[in-house]
């Protein structure tokens, strides 16, 4: 009887054990099963509405590089195909209007260039010569002909003063141009359509393929896309139209598919870096353009026509999801497609506009390509299967939790808990803060977040707290500005309330605490440790440090005024009292910094300034710079040093355990 009993109360805990996401069970990640897994990404559903191209992009660790293939799935399901197998990145594949071929980019042969293949089988053929590569690209909808972006050559003069060393840069002067091309698929002719001192950014045909609407900028600079307008040229040729212009970006024109309105983004008439995108119209014969999306309280990220122009489909944020929404032409009344506590991402239309195909993900399901009819929608089973492997690991539950901010606000965070938590124990606790500052920390499937190692986290028993404090997306325009003139003031309130909050509820170990983050989320790293001592560690990446000098470095210094509403030489003082470096004296938090050498949006000075002054000031600190990244790591072998360097750092100074290295190095001396 009492054996029976034993096995009986092992099995309940056992059950317990599994039902409160203590089981243990599953292997524990290492850098390398994290940089192996495959991205899937840009699904696009034929117009026949009978496969679906994709492209699915995993590591060369050989190379530290990463490739790209793409593949193709039936809509009703089956066996996926890879369709392209090159040694290099093959990517953006586009349907033919007949189904009958892909477009693809690939630099298989040296520059980037359009190439077809048959989704039948068959060698792929290169259509385009570009002597400086191809960007982007759209099919004319007779499918015989293909329009693409391609950039200014040198010329011949240009060419001559390189060669002779003579070619000394004058900044802002003579920007190399991005403009319109149109390749004959049978000729393999291509010719020029349009030219000028302007920057074409986006662009698509008529219904008739007789004119072609585009999106140009002043100069390729990224503060210029708010000054871009819309255009219109025809096919055959001649001096562009300009058809929008307003204050702030007009970008991302499309014509409906009956030719009588042009759709495009818009942030109707601001030019605030902050501020709220909307879908409007514009009649194509001129007119009045109208706001269509002016009751959605969020940026508005893609958008397309329903085949009879009835409607449009735009994605667009909502707290931590992304959701599919659709607004009806040209009345404006609003309807929300998809639901749930996921992210729904890189929608595409068959051509009788019947069905979706798309990209899905929640805490539990990594990225998959799914496929649905419009109406009803229902998310149904994916149709891929890319990484099988992920489901041998064990993983820390992931939950959205909210708390009040000091004024009252109600702040959301996502809270990944150590794998075998038990409710009631405490655990230590790391911060990962969110860059833009209007990034946004959503439910989607997080191994980790670039350098940051989310799962190796929970499973040595860290609970990871991921904040969406006030400047966040997603939570609606008067959110997002809610940091104005204001970085390191409530927002650094909101996500300490948050930790608080944690240690309040008896999870999280205030005595055992690190934060990290990258960009804006470097800052507020920087920022946190000139507040306080709390934390036992930190871990900035490329973070702004230096407000007043990064305005001078920056490739984007117009994003400072539309933040701070002064340049730093009109109102040093609110620079100053904002930034880390000029209240760094207060710093005592062991700190490691991570920085691409080549970052053009937060340039190296901004974190040496802050490695410079720990290391006067005594403070443990380590300055790790890796060649050839910009802004984020791209190089696979980067990014697990990176990842190794934040696991060791973390469990050095909050856990107390000696490096991986030294740990290595001291079992070499003992055994000789």
């Amino acid at each position: 009887m009492w054996i029976r009993r034993f096995r009986f109360t092992a099995l309940l805990l056992i059950a317990l054990f599994v039902a409160t996401g203590a089981y243990s069970g599953g292997k524990k990640f290492t850098y390398e099963d994290i940089v192996k897994i495959k991205r899937v990404s840009a699904p696009r559903i034929s117009p026949d509405g009978k496969y679906i191209a994709y492209v699915v992009t995993e590591a060369d660790l050989e190379k530290s590089a990463y490739n790209s293939d793409i593949w193709l799935v039936p809509t009703r399901g089956g066996e996926p195909l890879k369709l392209t197998n090159s040694p290099k990145a093959d990517r953006f594949p586009r349907w033919s209007p007949r189904s009958d071929k892909i477009a693809f980019l690939s630099g298989r042969s040296g520059k980037t260039q359009i190439w077809l293949i048959s989704p039948f089988g068959g060698e792929a053929v290169k259509l385009t010569d570009s002597e400086t590569g191809v960007s982007s690209f759209v099919w004319a909808p007779d499918g015989k002909s293909i329009a693409y972006l391609a950039r200014d050559p040198e010329t011949k003069e240009e060419k001559e003063k390189k060669k002779k060393k003579e070619d000394a840069i004058v900044v802002d002067e003579k920007f190399k141009m991005n403009h319109i091309w149109i390749i004959d698929l049978e000729t393999k002719k291509a010719r020029r359509l349009t030219e000028g001192n302007f920057n074409v950014n986006s662009f698509s045909f008529s219904p008739d393929g007789k004119k072609i609407v585009f999106s140009a900028a002043p100069t390729p600079k990224v503060p210029d896309y708010f000054n871009s307008d819309i255009y219109i040229v025809p096919v055959s040729g001649g001096k562009p139209e300009k058809i929008v212009s307003t204050k702030g970006p007009d970008a991302n024109p499309r014509f409906s598919p009956d030719g009588k309105y042009i759709a495009y983004i818009s942030q109707g008439g601001s030019d605030e870096w902050w501020a709220n995108s909307y879908v409007f119209i514009i009649p194509a014969t001129g007119g009045k353009p109208k706001n269509l999306t002016k009751k959605f309280d969020e940026e508005v990220r893609d958008f397309f026509f329903s085949p009879d122009s009835r409607y449009i489909y735009f994605s667009g944020g909502k707290g931590p999801t992304y959701q599919l929404f659709r607004v009806e032409v040209p009345k404006g009344k609003l309807k929300q497609i998809t639901g749930g506590a996921g992210v729904f991402s890189s929608f595409t239309l068959s051509g009788d506009g019947k069905m979706l195909a798309y990209i899905y993900q929640d805490p539990k399901n990594p990225p998959e390509v799914y496929c649905s009819s419009v109406v009803p929608f229902s998310k149904g089973r994916p149709l891929t299967d890319t990484n099988p492997q992920l489901k041998e690991f064990a993983y820390g539950e992931t939950e959205l939790i909210s708390w009040k901010a000091a004024d009252g606000w109600k702040i959301e965070g996502v809270l990944v808990k150590p794998v075998g938590y038990q409710k009631g124990k405490r655990y230590p606790l790391l911060v990962i803060v969110h860059g833009g500052p209007a990034g946004v920390f959503t439910l989607r499937f997080a191994v980790n977040r670039g350098a940051y190692p989310i799962q190796m986290f929970a499973q040595k028993g860290y609970l990871v707290l991921m904040p969406n404090p006030r400047g966040s997306g997603n939570y609606g325009e008067k959110f997002r500005k809610a940091n104005l003139r204001d970085w390191g003031g409530k927002d650094y309130k909101d996500i300490m309330a948050g930790v608080d909050y944690l240690i309040k509820k008896g999870m999280a170990d205030p005595k055992r605490m690190g934060i990290m983050g990258w960009s804006y989320g470097g800052f507020m790293t920087s920022w946190v440790i000139t507040q306080t001592n709390r934390f036992k560690a930190a871990s900035v990446g490329a973070g702004v440090t230096n407000l007043y000098s990064f305005v001078g470095i920056t490739d984007i210094p117009e994003f400072m005024r539309s933040y701070f509403k002064a340049y730093p030489w009109e109102d040093p003082s609110v620079y100053m009292a904002h930034s880390a470096m000029y209240h760094i004296k207060n710093a005592k938090t062991p700190t490691l910094i991570q920085q691409g050498k080549e970052d053009a949006r937060v340039p190296a000075p901004q974190t040496r300034e802050l490695y410079i002054a720990l290391k006067k000031l005594g403070v443990p600190v380590c300055y790790v710079l890796y060649p050839r990244q910009g802004h984020g790591i791209r190089e696979p072998k980067f990014i697990m040093d990176a990842m190794r360097r934040n696991f060791e750092w973390f469990n050095r100074f909050v856990l107390g355990e000696e490096p991986e290295k030294a740990k290595k190095e001291e079992k070499v001396k003992k055994e000789n």
